[in-house]
């Protein structure tokens, strides 16, 4: 059985944003087209956002990655190597 890769790979890279962490993840969850895959990393955060993202971990759409903070470029890169889709942004 062949498995069949999303269209899109949405992915978002936070560092210390988990009071708007929600919004972002339902905001991409709630659009209409839904062939994608949503990958969240999480850039060494020290705030709440690990436990914010905790709730999202059996939503099979989703990958989360914890990492050390790398900066934002470094970050980017680990995106792109997960990213399945044909598409990304």
């Amino acid at each position: 059985m062949k498995t069949l890769l999303p269209l899109i790979t949405v992915y978002v890279v936070n560092h210390n944003y988990g009071k708007y962490l929600d919004q972002a993840v339902e905001s991409i969850l709630s659009q209409t087209f839904q062939d994608f895959e949503l990958i969240l990393i999480d850039n060494g955060s020290t705030d709440n956002s690990k436990e914010k993202l905790k709730k999202y971990s059996s939503d099979k759409k989703i990958k989360i990655i914890y990492q050390d903070n790398i900066g934002l470029n470094s970050a980017n890169n680990v995106a792109l190597n997960f990213a399945r889709g044909e598409f990304i942004i």
